[in-house]
């Protein structure tokens, strides 16, 4: 039986990594995960596939070096999925020393656990289009293109992104890096923005949407969690060492997704009089209008999302309705 070690497993996009695993392999799954206001150990026993004797758990903060205790813990890995980090822009606004901590640091002590201890682990170290900074329109940033990060937010994950390279370059490592872009999906953090519109349509108050109106807003990739879990299990296996590779979704504004977000609550689109717009650089410092990346790349080697962004959309509305429990936490 082969085991994956998924740091940050108790996260949004982690606990869907956790799921998949546990829904499509026979495979121990160990999640390390330091539980800080983001992690929530009931999104994976929340799961219907949840298995206790195929899930352990760790904790652990990499800010600090992988203990002796803890390597002995985690035992002899196949794999690793490196999703903790700090992810929350605004918050980085605020202060960036636990960014640049926990990506960089926090990264750099994983691969130093990875050169040390499990050198023939294969790893995903798992980044954000944000790195790119704002895309112009008609642009969709491939691999390779140049970083341009423009919150600390950003700046911090190109550098996990580069400790992990030189690795993978250093010292043959296989690791390499994945990048996506706005990820949906059941069990997400209230403060993120599916889930945000959800709330404020059932509680009949305002949606702010980043903008000036209809012919000037912002613009996001979007993919369901599940899509980018598949899309890691397929670079699994065919991933190679120091390589860049894109999982993404469909490119569409703030307002068709809560307009899709309105269909699936109440039937019908916003009324202009339920939005309320944001001027994008009163919403944040140094805003970024558009986010894309091309995923031509992940294309010639034979993925595609197994689920369009529309269906996504409303099944983890319908699902979120069903459980409101994760729009209170």
């Amino acid at each position: 039986m082969k085991k994956i070690l998924i740091t940050g497993g108790a996260g949004f996009v982690g606990h869907h990594c956790v799921e998949h695993f546990l829904k499509n392999t026979d495979w121990k799954v160990v999640v390390l995960d330091s539980l800080n206001y983001a992690g929530n150990l009931n999104r994976i026993t929340d799961s219907e596939y949840f298995d206790a004797k195929r899930v352990g758990f760790i904790w652990h903060d990499l800010c600090s070096p992988i203990s002796k205790t803890t390597r002995d813990m985690i035992g002899d890995l196949d794999y690793m999925i490196h999703f903790a980090a700090e992810s929350h822009v605004d918050k980085s606004l605020e202060d960036s020393i636990p960014f640049v901590k926990s990506n960089v640091l926090g990264t750099a002590n994983l691969m130093e656990y990875l050169k040390n201890f499990q050198p023939h682990c294969r790893t995903v170290v798992f980044s954000t289009d944000e790195v790119f900074g704002p895309a112009p329109q008609g642009v969709y940033y491939k691999e390779d293109d140049r970083f341009k990060p423009s919150n600390p937010y950003s700046a911090a994950k190109a550098g996990e992104e580069m400790i992990a390279y030189s690795f993978a370059h250093a010292f043959g490592l296989p690791v390499f890096v994945v990048r996506s872009m706005n990820i949906i999906g059941e069990r997400q953090h209230p403060e993120k923005f599916l889930p945000k519109v959800i709330r404020s349509i059932i509680d009949d108050k305002k949606i702010t949407l980043h903008g000036l109106g209809e012919a000037d807003l912002s613009s996001r990739c979007w993919i369901h969690a599940r899509n980018v879990a598949d899309g890691i299990v397929f670079l699994l296996d065919k991933g190679q060492s120091g390589e860049f590779y894109h999982i993404v979704g469909e490119e569409r504004s703030v307002l068709e997704i809560a307009n899709w977000v309105s269909q699936a609550v109440r039937g019908k689109n916003l009324d202009e009089s339920r939005i309320e717009w944001l001027d994008y650089h009163k919403a944040r410092p140094g805003h970024d209008k558009r986010y894309a990346l091309s995923g031509q790349k992940m294309a010639a080697m034979g993925w595609e999302p197994p689920v369009n962004l529309e269906e996504s959309v409303k099944k983890t509305v319908d699902w979120t309705l069903k459980n409101p429990v994760w729009l209170n936490l």
